[in-house]
């Protein structure tokens, strides 16, 4: 059963297996076994179970290189987040992923601010970092229904 909002598998019949998309992504050459192109071959071949329970899906950084290089131009990024989408509904998120979004809902910032921090800040005469607006923090994470997929 597709999801709402799952994206429109026929754009990946427009592939025509150039392999653009994973020969110029920088995750594909920073994480062995990360392959953009074969991530969503996966998803035509055997399901959505077989690639949103695969923590590699989560390695890509959105910076959307492989849809700059795609000569079909599909939306390789997008289709991605999509699926990360669906993998986190169906509580499919790695645990370095949790941990961050839970700092996130915690704190408002993905990394722990020490005090260490705000003195080289400091040393450098960079100004201290400013207060998060929590409120405005909660209110996405309600919107996007994120803070319930954390808990």
């Amino acid at each position: 059963m597709k999801r709402p909002g799952l994206f429109n598998e026929e754009l990946l019949y427009e592939c025509y297996q150039c392999a653009r998309c994973t020969g110029s992504c920088p995750a594909a050459f920073a994480v062995d076994g990360f392959n953009p192109r074969n991530i969503l071959l996966t998803y035509l071949r055997l399901g959505i179970e077989a690639v949103i329970t695969d923590e590699k899906l989560w390695c890509c950084t959105t910076c959307h290189v492989c849809e700059d290089r795609c000569p079909q131009l599909i939306d390789v990024a997008d289709l991605l987040c999509s699926l990360m989408n669906e993998a986190a509904m169906q509580g499919h998120i790695p645990e370095k992923v949790r941990a961050s979004a839970e700092m996130i809902l915690r704190t408002g910032r993905a990394l722990l601010v020490s005090r260490r921090v705000d003195s080289i800040r400091e040393k450098l005469g960079l100004k201290p970092l400013p207060e998060v607006p929590m409120e405005e923090v909660e209110g996405i994470l309600d919107q996007t229904g994120m803070a319930v997929l954390i808990g």
